[in-house]
């Protein structure tokens, strides 16, 4: 059977609905060790972006547009806000939504999202290499020994401890990878979303939130690393915390600390005043 445009995995049966969106060259299985408690407390809903995982290679340019419509539609026929929880990729996509959609989306948290201080050279000379030089370069490359190094390259790259990964975990990092026309459909909206990040206004952008905004960074992320939280003044609904033992995916790191980050504050109520000004119920 075809794989569907976008898959999406429900779990738990809370009256509340969160949204987790994973990060570039991963999918829904980057939340494997946190979805089961938070699925003790909320609805749960793990998407695999288009062009990642199970979903439908077939993706739409600009790449973070078509993702903020796909979560439009995902969330179209949940009668109360939704909370976001993104990672890398997915918090850009999360933040993107909550700033176009605010009066959709309750709660929204950022886990080490790019672009705060800026696009590093190195993504952005990548940007620029023409995709069938890139091409070129792996043809000669099996697929399987290709899936395999990328995989383990990007895994020690976006963890900090790579040794205390699993298989479940190990093959959310290598299932992008399974053939050439993956690896070039990644190659392709890699080189489109860093374009994309570059011309969008970040920190800007957190600081507009209409809403309770928690952002997350692993102390030893080499990808987003941590010193861009400074970028982020603090607010009343604005909060930053930085978890000691993680990289660039702390929900796999160091589970435990960003579910003792992140239960809180999504379990934290509303205010009267601002549940009233948004046409929000009072928690």
């Amino acid at each position: 059977m075809p794989d569907p445009p976008v898959y999406v995995r429900e779990s738990g049966t809370g009256p509340r609905t969160v949204v987790l969106l994973h990060g570039f060259s991963d999918h829904g299985g980057t939340w494997c060790r946190v979805e089961p408690a938070l699925a003790e407390r909320y609805r749960v809903l793990v998407v695999d972006l288009p062009g990642f995982g199970r979903s439908a290679g077939h993706w739409n340019a600009p790449v973070l547009d078509h993702y903020v419509d796909v979560l439009a539609d995902l969330v179209a026929d949940t009668p109360e806000p939704v909370s976001l929880i993104g990672n890398s990729l997915g918090a850009v996509a999360s933040l993107m939504f909550a700033s176009t959609a605010p009066g959709r989306v309750e709660k929204v948290v950022l886990a080490d999202m790019p672009g705060l201080a800026g696009i590093p050279r190195s993504w952005v000379g990548g940007a620029r290499v023409p995709l069938g030089i890139t091409r070129a370069l792996s043809r000669p490359v099996p697929a399987p020994v290709m899936r395999r190094t990328i995989g383990a390259l990007y895994a020690r790259a976006a963890v900090h401890q790579p040794r205390h990964m699993n298989r479940a975990v190990r093959a959310a990092f290598t299932a992008n990878f399974a053939d050439r026309w993956q690896i070039d459909t990644l190659l392709a909206v890699g080189s489109n979303v860093i374009g994309e990040l570059a011309r969008l206004p970040i920190r800007e952008m957190v600081h507009a939130l209409d809403m309770p905004a928690l952002l997350l960074w692993g102390a030893h992320d080499r990808i987003t690393p941590a010193q861009a939280a400074r970028r982020v003044a603090p607010g009343l609904h604005r909060r930053v915390v930085i978890i000691p033992e993680a990289g660039h995916c702390p929900q796999l790191d160091a589970p435990s600390e960003f579910l003792d980050a992140v239960l809180p504050f999504l379990d934290r109520g509303i205010d009267p005043q601002r549940a009233r000004s948004r046409g929000l119920p009072p928690q």
